[in-house]
This record gives structure tokens, C-alpha cells and sequence, in this order.
């Protein structure tokens, strides 16, 4: 990159090039006049308002002319105008005989258009000798082509997150995360994880970072790769705590993918990208990544402006499970594959005075997810694991109900011993997802919303809860005083369910990327604890899942742009089951984008 100084220079150069390419061209031109006009008075001439003139003025003044010779420019230049005019005007003695021009009279030279086209081909000439002679213009020191086609963005978010408990809360549930985490674990046990309830967690510090390139392949091809952080692989949270000694952090794939698309009607994505559906953080985190296939036919350009309507679609694996299973038996057995189908129909339309109203409405099946029942598992023989351990459930938060899904046979020299569990869903998961939306707009760039969702799993089914009997009953979600509702006797009614639904309004800027832009939001959710997968949903309501209910407050402010100031209050309490959990949080960001 040049530095000032020498930009300075060739500026410096190239005016010089102009003015001597000019100067040369009027001298040669001006050899074939006779005789110069008389002298003019010493006295300054007024400036004139001719740039040809003043520019003959400045290369008398400076020496690089001679006075007879700049007087015979214009005089050549006065000849060809005239000439132009349909004047006659002699060749040799005639410019001598033009009237001596009045005192601060100003004669305008007239250059031709082959003087012209002269001159800009003797400078483009030379500027380009004298950038390759220095090397800072040549062809093989340029910028590669590569550069022009890439782009960086990403973001940094600093948190304070404050988590505070009810009192009342019950002190005896299981933290099932962990426990499926950690492998099979004997539910009988002392040692059994669980989550905390009571105790505080005020102003930790929390990091998101993220940083991504897209390249420009071709006409409608882009390759996106994006890295972020995280605590660990879950799949709704690229937060950090910070803390911990100074320890290095872990950072993890969050993007890479292919996208196609062809004259804006047809994309396609191809590998981990964001999510490709309109939805809300009820049904899927702001931080999931989908793996997959994904596309989008967009129909509104061929019904006019102002107008959206799009079919979306996709199929992501969600586990292909192990093929070496079980690993300690040489007899194999194929491990079920989870998978997510999606198809979604959305539509919007701008309507009188700014107006803007859309919705959507979406169906997602999960296939291979529901834990199943083994067959008897005789662990203390020595077997290690059980026939329907790859239904395990993945990455659970809370809210979903759970069931032991190994039939452990009792040891007949311990016949109340438990045995190493692994955990699975009850229930399958299709779920219906409509969302909706109105914006009016209120002073200029600032606007008024409302939103509403609502999601149902279509595959629940009452019926399932006890289909595998006492032994594969709810751990979950049950009813009061202790019993399940596969209970031999006394048995509760199940106290879990299969809707949610969200409503929210917000008011200011869309998006806030300059300073002093803003948006204040509000909303209450209500969410069952099986009308969506609680691994999937919003990572910060309830400190994650589902089976909770309440409201959330908040708003941004841009600091400078894009650099963003903000808070959100989150107050939740559960829906049901016989212990009782409620989470207030309390988030402050300070955010900057690129």
C-alpha cells in the first residue's frame, strides 16, 4: 500500500505530465506561426476564466515556457478557433495583425478535439510507464483476484447473567442432562445429579464470539464457514462462562455450508447452517445450527412488489447411531437413525400506509427419537449394554418427560438393587408451528409489532406414558404425592402436555446498526412440557426447556454503531408436576457486530 508522502509525489508527477504534454503540443503547433502578438503590458493580468489560459500563465510563471512561446500557443489556439467560426484567418502574417487586445481583455484559446484526445493518450501513457517503472500499479503486484470475492463478518458479546430462585422450590430434581452425560447411572443411588434450585447465581460473566467468511464461488454459489464459542457441544448455547483460573476457551464449528441459488426463486444450503424457518426461540434456540439439506422456493416476485410467498423444506440427520453396537458383542445390530423432516409455507404481504403483515405455518417430524424399551438386560452378568441404549435421549435441558429405557433384570443375590439407567422420551415429536405477525409503522424508521406463536406436537399420545408398564413409567411430569400414573394403586394423572404458545409486541428500530437507534420488546410464553423437544428450545427462559410459563421484558440501545447496549428481565415459573421450580433472569449485553 502506498504511504501518504509518495501519493503525494505521483499526484505531483502526473500534473506535470499534463501540463508538459500540453505545453509540448502548443510549442510544436505554434511553429508554424510567423510572428507573435506584441507584447503585453508587464502589469498582472486579471485571472481569467479560461483553465487553458491560466494553465499557459502558470508554465510561463514557473519558467518550464518561455513568454514568446506561451504567447504563440494562444496565439495558434486564437487562429484555430477562428478557424472553427468560419473566420478567415491567415496562416503565418495574419496572426500578427489581430488588434491589440484592450487592457484586462482575456483571450479564450480554443483547443481542438484531436488536441484533446492527444493529450489524454500521451497521459495515460506516460502514468502507466512511470506505475510500472515503480511498481506500485504493475499487473503482477495486484491485489489477487481471491480478495474481491471474500468477506469476513461475526460478532462479540459480553454478559452478565444473574439467575435468582425461589425459595419454595423443590430441592429433589434430577439434573437429567447430567445424567445422560455422564452414562448410565444407577437412579437408586446416593450420588444421583441434581440441579440447583435455591441457591443464587448473580453477575456471572458470559463470552459469545463468532467470526465467519463467505466467499463468492460463482454466479449463485457462496461457501460460508463460521467458528464460535461454547461451553460445550450442546446444540442451543455458544456462550462461555468465564472464569475458571484464566483457562483457555474452547471454540467449535459453528457454520461451514454451500449455498445455491438460481435467479433468486430457487436456494438451496448444503451442510451446517442457520436455521432455514421462520420460527421463534419457543421452538428453536437463536443459536441452533442445522445439519443438512435445506431449501426455499421463493414464488413473490411473480405476484408483485411488496409480496412474499415461499415453500421451505429440509431433511438433517440428528444421529446415524454407532455401527459398531453393541460394541462388547461380535453379533451386531443396526442402531435406529434419528432424523428431522421439515416443510414450512410462509406468506406477507405490505398493505395500505407501511403496513406489513406475514405468517407461516410449519410442520417438523422427528423420526427415531422416542426412547424404546429393551429387551432384559442381565447387567449383573457383566453386560455392558442393553438393546435400545441408542435411543438414549440427546442433549436433554428439562421440561420433557423421561422413562428408564432399560429393562434391567434384578440381581437375584441383590434383588433391590437398581442398576446403571440411561434415559429416553416418552413421547414422539411432530409438531405443528404457526407464527404470525403484524407491523405498523410509526415515526419514519421506527415501528410497532406484534407476534404471535403457536406450537402442538401432533404425536402425543396419552396412551404411551405406561406402554411398557410400571417398570417403564414416567420419571417425570408426574402427579402429586409421589405416585406415577402406572401406579398399580393410587395412581395421578399425568401433568404434562402438548401446546405452547407465545405472544410478544416491540416498539423502535428492526435493526438497530447506528447510534442512538433503539427497540423495546415484551412478551409472555406459555410452554408444556412435551409440545417441543426441551433440547432444542430457548436456552435462557426458564434457564432452558420447556414446562414453564411467564413473561420477559426487555430492550437495546446502540451505543455506537454497531455496537449495541442491552437488557432482559425473564420470569418463569413451572407449568406442572409435583415440584415446584421458578427462575427469574436477569441478562445485561454489550454487543458489537461486522
Amino acid at each position: 500500500m502506498m504511504t501518504m508522502e509518495k501519493a503525494k509525489h505521483r499526484m505531483r508527477l502526473m500534473a506535470c505530465s499534463v501540463l508538459i504534454s500540453v505545453a509540448a503540443t502548443g510549442v510544436a503547433r505554434a511553429q508554424n506561426v510567423a510572428s507573435p502578438l506584441p507584447e503585453t503590458s508587464a502589469a498582472p493580468a486579471a485571472p481569467s476564466e479560461s483553465a487553458m489560459v491560466n494553465l499557459v500563465r502558470m508554465l510561463v510563471a514557473q519558467g518550464v515556457l518561455k513568454k514568446e512561446a506561451g504567447d504563440a500557443l494562444m496565439a495558434q489556439a486564437e487562429a484555430e478557433a477562428a478557424r472553427a467560426r468560419g473566420a478567415a484567418a491567415p496562416v503565418s502574417t495574419a496572426q500578427a495583425a489581430l488588434p491589440d487586445a484592450a487592457p484586462g481583455t482575456i483571450r479564450v484559446p480554443y483547443i481542438p478535439e484531436t488536441v484533446r484526445n492527444q493529450i489524454r493518450d500521451e497521459i495515460r501513457t506516460e502514468v502507466l510507464a512511470q506505475a510500472k517503472a515503480e511498481g506500485w500499479a504493475s499487473a503482477d503486484q495486484a491485489a489477487p483476484d481471491w480478495t474481491r470475492r471474500i468477506s469476513l463478518f461475526g460478532d462479540i458479546r459480553v454478559r452478565s447473567q444473574s439467575a435468582f430462585y425461589s425459595d419454595t422450590n423443590s430441592q429433589l430434581i434430577f439434573d437429567f442432562a447430567r445424567i445422560n452425560a455422564q452414562g448410565p447411572t444407577d437412579l437408586t443411588a446416593v450420588s444421583i445429579p441434581f440441579l440447583n434450585t435455591r441457591e443464587d447465581r448473580v453477575n456471572r460473566t458470559r463470552l459469545r464470539g463468532r467470526l465467519g467468511v463467505k466467499a463468492v464461488i460463482g454466479e449463485g454459489v457462496n461457501a460460508v464457514f463460521a467458528i464460535a464459542t461454547g461451553d460445550d457441544d450442546s446444540p442451543v448455547s455458544t456462550n462461555v462462562s468465564l472464569g475458571g483460573g484464566l483457562g483457555k476457551r474452547d471454540v467449535w464449528l459453528d457454520q461451514a455450508y454451500l449455498s445455491l441459488s438460481y435467479d433468486d426463486v430457487i436456494s438451496a444450503k448444503f451442510g451446517r447452517s442457520p436455521n432455514p424457518f421462520v420460527s421463534s426461540e419457543m421452538l428453536f434456540d437463536n443459536d441452533l445450527r442445522f445439519d443438512g439439506v435445506s431449501a426455499r422456493i421463493d414464488a413473490g416476485s411473480f405476484i408483485g412488489d411488496g409480496v412474499t410467498l415461499a415453500l421451505r423444506g429440509g431433511a438433517f440427520p440428528l444421529d446415524f447411531g454407532s455401527p459398531d453396537f453393541p460394541n462388547t458383542n461380535n453379533v451386531k445390530q443396526k442402531a435406529p437413525t434419528k432424523y428431522l423432516f421439515s416443510g414450512q409455507f410462509t406468506a406477507g404481504a405490505e398493505v395500505a400506509d407501511g403496513i406489513a403483515i406475514s405468517a407461516s405455518a410449519a410442520y417438523h417430524s422427528f423420526k427415531g427419537v422416542q426412547g424404546r424399551f429393551s429387551e432384559p438386560c442381565a447387567l449383573f452378568l457383566g453386560a455392558t449394554e442393553c438393546s435400545t441404549d441408542p435411543s438414549r435421549v440427546f442433549f436433554p435441558q428439562k421440561g420433557n418427560t423421561l422413562f428408564g429405557i432399560r429393562n434391567i433384570i434384578a440381581d437375584p443375590t441383590n434383588p433391590n438393587a437398581g442398576g446403571p439407567q440411561l434415559l429416553g422420551l416418552t413421547f414422539d415429536y411432530d409438531i405443528l408451528d404457526i407464527n404470525g405477525s403484524v407491523r405498523v409503522p410509526v415515526d419514519g424508521e421506527v415501528h410497532a409489532s406484534l407476534a404471535g406463536n403457536y406450537v402442538r406436537n401432533l404425536a402425543f399420545k396419552r396412551s404411551d406414558i405406561c406402554r411398557f408398564g410400571a417398570a417403564g413409567a414416567p420419571l417425570n411430569n408426574g402427579g402429586a404425592g409421589g405416585t406415577t400414573p402406572c401406579a398399580a394403586t393410587d395412581a395421578q394423572p399425568f401433568a404434562g402436555g402438548p401446546t405452547g404458545y407465545q405472544i410478544s409486541a416491540s416498539l423502535g428500530y428492526d435493526t438497530i446498526v447506528k447510534r442512538g437507534q433503539w427497540r423495546a420488546f415484551a412478551g409472555y410464553r406459555y410452554l408444556e412440557s412435551d409440545a417441543v423437544l426441551d433440547s432444542l428450545t430457548d436456552s435462557n427462559f426458564h434457564l432452558g426447556g420447556t414446562n414453564a410459563k411467564g413473561y420477559f421484558v426487555g430492550g437495546r440501545f446502540g451505543l455506537f454503531d454497531n455496537v449495541t447496549i442491552g437488557g432482559r428481565w425473564l420470569s418463569a415459573n413451572q407449568i406442572s408436576g409435583e415440584e415446584p421450580l421458578a427462575i427469574d433472569v436477569l441478562q445485561i449485553d454489550l454487543e458489537a457486530k461486522f
